[in-house]
């Protein structure tokens, strides 16, 4: 990282280096999970703005 860097900007982007080292490390699972989770929350935001293409429409995958 450059000197000149501000000491707040450097920490949040070593924050995010370890989330995402951490996201990497996750079990499969979980990846899933949160993929799941943000397209609960992407596709009406989506579906607001124009009808969802047919492989836009998420599968029933809830137990």
């Amino acid at each position: 990282m450059p000197d000149r860097m501000p000491e707040e900007v450097k920490d949040l982007l070593e924050r995010k280096r370890a989330r995402h080292r951490a996201q990497a490390a996750a079990p499969l699972q979980e990846k899933v999970r949160i993929l799941l989770e943000l397209q609960r929350q992407d596709l009406p935001l989506i579906a607001r703005r124009r009808p969802l293409r047919p492989w836009e429409r998420p599968w029933d995958v809830t137990p």
